[in-house]
């Protein structure tokens, strides 16, 4: 046991110090100490190399715009109310707040005025009937009297016509008397007062005559007139007094039509009102709100069911089709950068590269943001500038409901450089860089 223990010991020894000289062998060759720096070399340069072809954002987060929505009038928050980090795929329209106690004055108000203009228009309505029957009653008594006093004009034309008839009859008779006087007078058997009588009464009956055929032609014309309505007789008046009381009735008629068409358009212009405050009111109960396409519920500042007063903060949906990347880059390159040009994004913990365009670039100097963002873009410091590179659309993750679209992670941008020479190479190789990848995560 004991040599076999020994031989044993000695071949482990003898491959010990076989293996010892081929890892010296191995090590000692020039190609492969060769191969070895030319491989550390290239993985160098292929570290190295993003650094040097573009320029790497030092602070970089996925950002997008947000919509606030606030109660635009006291209520209670319905069951319907988003949850935050839902997101909503498909446009659809919610029930977000049911008015607890309406105010509904200006409704009572448009009532009480339409029944008012509604009444004074029943009234012109009804004063106006009866007019109109006053107007008929006094049309017929004006009928019958122009009836009367033409028919009584008429009887006295025909008198007249008679009379004028027997007062020509009778100074034919006379004018033959007369003649036969003169004639007798001539021979000597008559006296002269005779003839003289005689041709007086023939002429008092010829003038007779004459006042007949005037008094014939006034009925004549006051016939004329009574068929036209204009009575020349009793009294200056050319109408009777029913003529007179039809013509203030249309007058009054004439009112009340004016009065009526008033009143029933203000009724019916309150009536339209009453629909719009009606469809204002239903309206008004609860609010309604369409939410957009691909948007998330990033916030919300109450539970189904609080009590929420006007003006009151529900929610905020981030727009998940206009998010971008907000990048802090050396002053320097202010002037390198420029809106429109193209950038890589790589969100941290991906290995998908996606390509977007600067939007916009700030100073240092600037003003703070204003803008309602979901992640809060910190002041660029001394020397630094911030760039928003907008992502497309469709640059998302799959899993998009419960993510929160990527908002507030993590980003490595690159921008490419234009036109480096080999002097350049060098100088960017061997000067300090002082861009890195990290970022401040600020998701909320």
């Amino acid at each position: 046991m004991a040599g076999e223990r020994k031989h044993y010991i000695s071949y482990e020894g003898m491959i010990a110090k076989l293996m010892s000289g081929f890892t010296e062998k191995f090590v000692r060759n020039r190609v492969v100490r060769v191969s070895l720096a030319t491989a550390l070399l290239a993985v160098s340069a292929w570290a190295f190399s993003p650094y040097v072809s573009s320029r790497v954002g030092s602070s970089a987060f996925v950002n997008a715009e947000l919509m606030r929505v606030t109660s635009p009038f006291g209520g209670r928050l319905t069951q319907d109310l988003p949850r935050r980090g839902e997101f909503i795929a498909q446009a659809r329209t919610v029930k977000l707040v049911e008015a607890l106690a309406p105010d509904q004055r200006h409704l009572f108000d448009l009532r009480q005025q339409q029944a008012v203009a509604k009444e004074r228009a029943e009234l012109a309505r009804t004063q106006l009937a009866e007019v109109k029957g006053s107007d008929h009653e006094l049309r017929t008594r004006f009928d019958a009297y122009q009836t009367g006093i033409v028919q009584r004009i008429s009887g006295e034309i025909e008198e007249a016509i008679a009379e004028n008839k027997g007062c020509l009859a009778e100074a034919e008779q006379r004018r033959d008397i007369g003649s036969r006087m003169e004639q007798l007078t001539k021979l000597g058997t008559a006296s002269v007062i005779r003839s003289v009588e005689a041709l007086a009464l023939r002429d008092a009956v010829v003038t007779r005559c004459e006042v007949t055929q005037a008094r014939l032609k006034r009925l004549k014309v006051e016939l004329e007139g009574a068929q036209h309505g204009i009575f020349l007789r009793d009294g200056a008046n050319d109408v009777p007094y029913s003529q007179q009381q039809r013509d203030r009735l249309m007058l009054r008629r004439q009112e009340l039509e004016t009065e009526l068409l008033n009143e029933t358009s203000k009724a019916q212009q309150f009536s339209n009102a009453l629909t719009e405050e009606t469809e204002r009111l239903v309206r008004s109960n609860h609010f309604e709100l369409t939410l957009p396409t691909d948007n998330v519920v990033w916030t919300t500042g109450a539970s189904p069911g609080s009590t929420v007063i006007e003006g009151q903060f529900i929610m905020d949906l981030a727009d998940c089709q206009h998010r971008f990347v907000a990048v802090e880059l050396p002053e320097r390159v202010f002037e390198q950068v420029k809106a429109g040009d193209r950038a890589s994004v790589r969100l941290v913990g991906s290995d998908t590269w996606i390509y977007g365009h600067v939007r916009q670039e700030r100073g240092s100097a600037a003003r703070v943001d204003d803008r309602l963002l979901a992640a809060q873009v910190p002041k660029p410091s001394s020397g630094s500038i911030t760039v928003d590179v907008e992502l497309p659309a469709e640059a998302w993750s799959e899993d998009r409901n419960g993510n929160f679209c990527d908002i507030g992670r993590l980003a490595e941008v690159r921008f490419p450089r234009q036109g480096i020479s080999m002097p350049s190479f060098v100088r960017q190789l061997f000067t300090p860089s002082h861009a890195a990848s990290a970022a401040i995560n600020v998701s909320r």
